[in-house]
């Protein structure tokens, strides 16, 4: 027992090698935006969540937006590990509804399985710090350029298609798989992953009919 007049001290956390502390502390924070929105991170909240001093934080992150920047780093290049696993090796017969609608579905699939992940992903950018809002264009950016040049491939030699904005092109189509990703994680029982591949397959089907491969 404490003796009465006497403070309690805060039990010591678990000595942790820094790389598990950091993944420990980034996991913490990524619980809190689940729960909380962006805005509940912060040092005091990471340090209370995970059962550890300011200090311990302050050991692996100068500020929350140090914090915040990293872990949409390390979920980014999660999720596009998962993106470019969904990508054919080689385009050269393949087919382009074939490969779109794969794209959607496990993309899609991948927001319901990992959803805390992609929340953090998916916020709105302008709920976001600057530091964390640009990483994020960046990786945006990177995506509409893989969309694009995929989109350039399979419109080589179509008739009727220089006239096509293909970068214009590949941002829509990113913008509308975010938008599908964020339906499915409000409302997960009314826009299911089938129905929003069901829709991107149709929107890929609708546009190769307007430009058919006559070769």
């Amino acid at each position: 027992m404490t003796p009465p007049g006497t403070a309690r001290k805060r039990p010591y956390a678990p000595r942790m090698a820094p790389a598990e502390r950091r993944e420990q502390l980034l996991d913490t924070a990524l619980r809190i935006i689940n729960t909380e929105g962006v805005v509940g991170v912060s040092v005091d909240a990471v340090a209370r969540a995970a059962g550890v001093t300011r200090p311990v934080v302050y050991g692996q992150f100068t500020d929350s937006n140090h914090i915040l920047r990293d872990l949409l780093r390390r979920e980014g290049e999660r999720a596009l590990a998962q993106i470019a696993d969904t990508l054919p090796a080689d385009l050269a017969d393949a087919d382009p509804v074939a490969v779109f609608t794969h794209v959607a579905e496990s993309f899609f699939a991948a927001v319901t399985t990992h959803p805390e992940r992609w929340r953090a992903i998916l916020l709105p950018v302008d709920a976001a710090p600057p530091p964390v809002r640009a990483y994020r264009q960046q990786a945006e950016a990177a995506i509409r350029t893989q969309f694009a040049d995929i989109t350039r491939h399979f419109l080589t030699g179509r008739p009727g298609t220089e006239a096509v904005d293909v970068d214009l092109l590949a941002h829509l189509l990113l913008t509308a798989m975010e938008e599908g990703g964020r339906l499915t994680l409000r409302d997960p029982d009314g826009y299911p992953p089938r129905r929003l591949t069901a829709m991107a397959r149709f929107m890929v089907e609708t546009f190769s009919e307007r430009y058919p491969d006559d070769r």
